[in-house]
């Protein structure tokens, strides 16, 4: 199965994002214009694998992350939760990034605590 070149856009638009990049931080860095990777996110403009790599060198990813056939699921949660959104699929391949276990805790401990403050207060 081919990634199309819109899905390859979308998931290279998923790790500017989540590196904290803008458009033009990403165009300056692989040498084009920032409406050149609008159209390359966007998937107006194919992408070739020469500048692939330089995407990929950029976002200090793999090459191959951008050739993810199906979006991430976790089927364990999948009847309690659902589909996992954009976000959702976003934070946990981030998380998996993660490699310093201290750090993972501290996380999982905050987003427990942020999740307590936005409840609701019960009636």
């Amino acid at each position: 199965m081919r990634a199309s070149a819109k899905t390859i856009g979308q998931i290279v638009k998923e790790y500017r994002r989540a590196k904290g990049m803008s458009q033009m931080d990403l165009a300056e860095a692989i040498g084009v214009s920032y409406q050149q990777v609008q159209k390359y996110e966007k998937g107006i403009n194919k992408i070739s694998v020469d500048r692939l790599k330089q995407i990929a060198n950029a976002l200090d990813v793999t090459i191959t992350e951008f050739f993810i056939q199906e979006k991430l699921t976790v089927s364990e949660t999948q009847v309690a939760y659902g589909k996992l959104t954009d976000d959702e699929q976003l934070l946990l391949h981030s998380f998996r990034e993660i490699k310093n276990k201290k750090i993972k805790k501290a996380i999982i401990e905050f987003i427990k605590t942020m999740a307590k403050k936005t409840k609701a207060p019960s009636s």
